[in-house]
C-alpha cells in the first residue's frame, strides 16, 4: 500500500480548511483535492442532478472555489490515461532548486481547440489518450477563427490570446527579451457538448442560432434546452454547466461544466546575468510554433500566467492567477529560494520591491522608456512573418495598474502556506468575477448569465492582457463572444440569455461547405 506523502497531506489540509462537506462517495471533500470541484461549496456530482440547487454562496466561496479549481488543473495527470484524468496516487509538484520539468498535469491533457474543430470532413473526433513525448510537450497554440468580425489573421501561441476580441494586441517580451507564450485547452464536458449537438461545423452553429432567434422572437422566451437524447435540439444549446444529460456516462473526474484554460509561458534563463530562478516555477520543456509555421527548439518554460473559465449551475466563474514574480517581488516566510534579481516583466529599478512596491507605468505598461503613448503596444505577428533578431526586439516593461484586493491578499497567503511544500505557492489568485451576489457592479457591463460581481471593476492578468489594464475585465471580454450565426450583440434580456456564451472557442467552428478546410493554425 503506498502511504501518501507529506505533499498530499498539505493539499488535503488545504482543501480540509476550505470545505468538509460530504462527495457522492461518501468521502469528505478534503480526501479528494484532485477532482475538479462540482460547483461552489458543492464538491462533487450531485445524486440527483435534476432537482440540484446551487447551495448559498459568499464571495469568500467564489475565492476558494478558483484555488480548488486551480489545484485539481494542476494535479498530476495519470500517466497513459485519457485526457483529464488526475492521478490519485500522484503528489502536487515539490519545491527544487533544478531545471527538470515537472510531470504533466491535467489541464496539459486536456483538448486543444484545433482537434475538438477538426473540420466536418474529418470527423468523428473521440476523447483519447493524448500523447506526449516523455516530458517534452508540443502545445497546440489558440486557435481562433480568422474570419470572427474583429478577426485578423495572427500566428497563434505568440501574440496575446485575445487579438480576434475586440483589442487586437501582439505579444509581451520579458526582461530577457524573449517572448511569452500562450496556448488553451477545452476539458472533456466541452468537447462532449461540441459533438453531441456538432458544433464543430460551423454551419451547424448558424443554423441552431438562426432556430434560436426565430424561436425567442415569436415567444419572447429562450427555448428550453434539451433534457434527453430524443427532444429536439434544433435551436441553439448553451453551455453545459454539468447537469445536462449527454454528461452523465463521463468518468467522475469529468462530470462538471464547460473548463477552458489559458496559459502563459516564459523562457527560464539557467545562467548568466540576470538569471531566473527555475525552482520557483512549474516547468515545462516546450516546442512552440514561430510565425512562419516552424517549430522552436525544445525550451525550458515557465508557466507565469493561468486563466480559469468555468461554468457551474452557479453561473459563468472566470479567475485568474499569476506568479508572483511577475511584476514585484516578496520575500515569503520561510522561502527556501532565493529571490531573483528583478521581477521577470520589469528591470524592478524603484527600489522597492521587498516592501511591495512597484514602479507604475501608465496604463501599466512601457516600451522602449516610453509610456502611455499611441502605437507603442507591439503590432500582431501574423502568419508568415518571421521573428526579429534579440537586438531588434524591445522588452515590455510592465507593472499592476489595480491592486489585489485584500480579501483576495489574505486567501493567498492560506493557500501558498498550505502549499509551502509545493511549487504552487509561488502563485497567486489576481481575482474572480461572477455573477451578481449582493446587486450588480454597474462598470462590469449589461445584466447577463455572467460575471457580474468582482472584487475590482478591472480584473486583469499581466502576462494575457497587458495592454487592456484600464477599463477591462474577463467579462468586459467575453461579452463579445457568441457562436456563429450571431451576427450583431442580441438585446442583453433573458431571451437571449444563452447566445452570449462567453466563450470565444465556438467560433473555432469551420463550415464544411469549404473546399479545403485548414488542419490547424500553424502548425507545420
Amino acid at each position: 500500500m503506498k502511504l501518501p506523502s507529506m505533499m498530499q497531506y498539505v493539499a488535503l489540509s488545504c482543501a480540509l480548511l476550505v470545505s468538509t462537506s460530504a462527495s457522492s462517495n461518501g468521502l469528505p471533500r478534503w480526501q479528494t483535492p484532485w477532482l475538479l470541484p462540482f460547483d461552489i461549496n458543492h464538491p462533487a456530482y450531485p445524486a440527483d442532478p435534476d432537482n440540484y440547487q446551487t447551495p448559498p454562496v459568499s464571495q469568500q466561496d467564489t475565492y476558494d472555489f478558483a484555488w480548488q479549481s486551480f489545484i485539481a488543473l494542476n494535479w498530476p495527470w495519470e500517466e497513459g490515461g485519457p485526457g483529464g484524468k488526475p492521478d490519485a496516487q500522484a503528489v502536487l509538484a515539490g519545491i527544487a532548486n533544478t531545471t527538470e520539468p515537472h510531470p504533466i498535469v491535467v489541464w496539459e491533457s486536456y483538448m486543444d481547440p484545433q482537434t475538438a474543430f477538426t473540420p466536418p470532413q474529418y470527423w468523428p473526433v473521440d476523447w483519447g489518450n493524448p500523447e506526449f513525448t516523455e516530458l517534452e510537450r508540443q502545445p497546440s497554440p489558440p486557435c481562433y477563427s480568422n474570419s470572427y468580425v474583429y478577426g485578423r489573421p495572427f500566428a497563434p501561441g505568440i501574440n496575446q490570446p485575445y487579438t480576434n476580441s475586440n483589442v487586437p494586441t501582439g505579444p509581451l517580451v520579458d526582461q530577457n527579451k524573449e517572448y511569452v507564450r500562450v496556448e488553451v485547452t477545452l476539458s472533456q464536458p466541452y468537447f462532449r457538448y461540441i459533438k453531441e449537438f456538432k458544433y464543430y461545423d460551423a454551419d451547424n452553429q448558424v443554423i441552431a442560432v438562426n432556430n434560436f432567434i426565430d424561436h425567442a422572437n415569436q415567444h419572447g422566451t429562450a427555448p428550453k434546452p434539451a433534457q434527453a437524447p430524443y427532444e429536439d435540439s434544433s435551436k441553439f444549446q448553451p453551455l453545459p454547466t454539468g447537469l445536462e444529460y449527454y454528461l452523465r456516462d463521463l468518468p467522475h473526474y469529468a462530470r462538471q461544466g464547460i473548463t477552458e484554460v489559458k496559459a502563459a509561458w516564459k523562457v527560464l534563463k539557467t545562467e548568466g546575468p540576470d538569471a531566473d530562478i527555475p525552482g520557483r516555477y512549474f516547468r515545462r520543456i516546450l516546442q512552440f510554433p514561430q510565425p512562419d509555421g516552424s517549430l522552436s527548439a525544445p525550451t525550458l518554460m515557465g508557466l507565469v500566467g493561468f486563466h480559469i473559465h468555468r461554468v457551474t449551475p452557479f453561473g459563468h466563474l472566470p479567475s485568474t492567477f499569476e506568479h508572483v514574480d511577475n511584476v514585484r517581488l516578496q520575500k515569503r516566510f520561510n522561502d527556501p529560494l532565493p529571490l531573483p534579481a528583478h521581477p521577470a516583466l520589469n528591470p524592478g529599478n524603484d527600489g522597492g520591491y521587498t516592501s511591495g512596491g512597484a514602479p507604475s507605468y501608465p496604463n501599466g505598461y512601457e516600451v522602449g522608456g516610453k509610456s502611455g503613448e499611441a502605437g507603442l503596444i507591439p503590432a500582431t505577428f501574423k502568419l508568415g512573418d518571421a521573428l526579429p533578431p534579440k537586438t531588434d526586439i524591445d522588452s515590455v516593461n510592465v507593472s499592476r495598474v489595480t491592486p489585489i484586493p485584500l480579501d483576495v491578499q489574505l486567501t493567498n497567503r492560506k493557500y501558498q502556506w498550505l502549499l509551502r511544500d509545493s511549487v504552487w505557492s509561488y502563485y497567486q489568485l489576481i481575482g474572480t468575477q461572477n455573477k451578481n451576489l449582493v446587486e450588480p457592479n454597474p462598470h462590469l457591463g449589461p445584466g447577463i448569465p455572467g460575471a457580474q460581481h468582482s472584487s475590482v471593476q478591472n480584473l486583469v492578468n499581466t502576462t494575457l492582457e497587458t495592454y487592456t489594464q484600464k477599463g477591462f475585465s474577463c467579462a468586459r471580454c467575453h461579452l463579445n463572444a457568441f457562436p456563429h450565426g450571431v451576427t450583431s450583440y442580441p438585446p442583453y434580456e433573458k431571451r437571449f440569455e444563452p447566445l452570449h456564451v462567453m466563450s470565444f472557442l465556438l467560433l473555432n467552428a469551420k463550415s464544411g461547405q469549404e473546399e479545403n478546410p485548414q488542419m490547424g493554425c500553424s502548425m507545420p
